[in-house]
């Protein structure tokens, strides 16, 4: 499958943000299920490092697991432990289910061989495609056959999280987790770039008390990645506007702001260029070429174009 060939740039970003415990924490009390989060102690939430699948599995999943603790009716932390299985999905892929039973078993085997009990995992797919999710979300979809069939066999669902049907001002409450999730929404869509402003400007949400640069290139390399139709000058600029004096040297964001700066620079270049060959165009009775169809030469095409022209002016004259 063509979403399998780790890494992209959304698994990039997804797995950066959702690798920081408060992004993660947010996420989680926002959209898991309301039981199972009153069953949690959010705060013990700890990132598995470890790999729980060969490395021909591990091409096939865009994975984060994560362990937290139980708590009992009395709010109290218990000795109990589950997982948490968070699985990113740009396409709507029918074998969803399959591939999360695939890595939950492989979860037990790992436990088994060293020792620990079995426990709890719960598969949470987080979705942007531009569509609705359409594939099955239980084996007993997936297989097929009469419900009696399943009441003894293997029975497993899972819930979808997609991001393309919630609003933004629902996706999150951490600023720097409402940021990625939105870029993921929108990262395919033809307003992405009106979007932009919006987008990073989540990363100065209330209660945000200084910007975190890490995130701020982070963000801003997913950006360059997915949409690099956007002008660097209109990125540098919108970064300054938002970001006046958050801006550390050296930085991602600063490079681009230094980049737009050129870019724009070279625009204005070409736009000098441009008005001067259909000047000259003019005093040499010449027929004046629109501007447009110039806009997509380069600076040294539209030098070269004048000069031919200017000396057409002297051996006139």
């Amino acid at each position: 499958m063509d979403e399998s060939k780790l890494p992209t740039p959304h698994n990039n970003l997804f797995h950066y943000a959702l690798s920081h415990a408060q992004a993660a924490r947010d996420l989680m009390q926002t959209h898991l299920p309301v039981d199972l989060v009153a069953a949690l102690d959010l705060d013990s939430l700890e990132l598995q490092k470890d790999t729980f699948v060969d490395e021909e599995l591990r091409e096939s999943y865009s994975d984060l697991l994560y362990s937290v603790q139980f708590v009992d009716q009395d709010g109290q932390r218990g000795q109990g432990q589950v997982y948490l299985l968070l699985e990113h999905k740009s396409q709507s892929d029918p074998m969803t289910c399959f591939q999360l039973l695939r890595y939950i078993v492989r979860i037990w085997e790992q436990r088994q061989r060293s020792g620990q009990t079995l426990c709890p995992v719960f598969p949470l797919v987080i979705y942007h495609g531009q569509e609705a999710w359409s594939a099955p979300v239980s084996l007993e979809e997936l297989i097929g056959g009469p419900s009696r069939f399943f009441q003894y066999g293997v029975q497993m669902a899972y819930p979808v999280l997609d991001i393309g049907r919630i609003p933004d001002e629902s996706l999150a409450t951490e600023p720097f987790l409402q940021s990625v999730l939105g870029l993921l929404k929108y990262s395919r869509r033809r307003d992405f770039e009106e979007k932009l402003e919006f987008l990073l400007r989540c990363l100065l949400g209330s209660g945000t008390t200084e910007l975190q640069t890490e995130h701020l290139d982070a963000v801003l390399v997913y950006i360059t990645t997915v949409s690099p139709s956007i002008p660097m000058e209109t990125l540098a600029m919108t970064i300054q506007k938002i970001f006046p004096t958050q801006i550390e040297p050296g930085s991602i964001a600063d490079q681009y702001i230094a980049k737009g700066r050129q870019e724009g620079i070279q625009e204005g270049l070409k736009e000098g260029e441009i008005h001067l060959i259909q000047t000259l165009q003019d005093i040499l009775g010449l027929p004046t070429i629109d501007a447009s169809s110039l806009q997509d030469r380069s600076l040294e095409q539209l030098q070269a174009i004048t000069g031919e022209l200017r000396k057409q002016f002297r051996d006139r004259n």
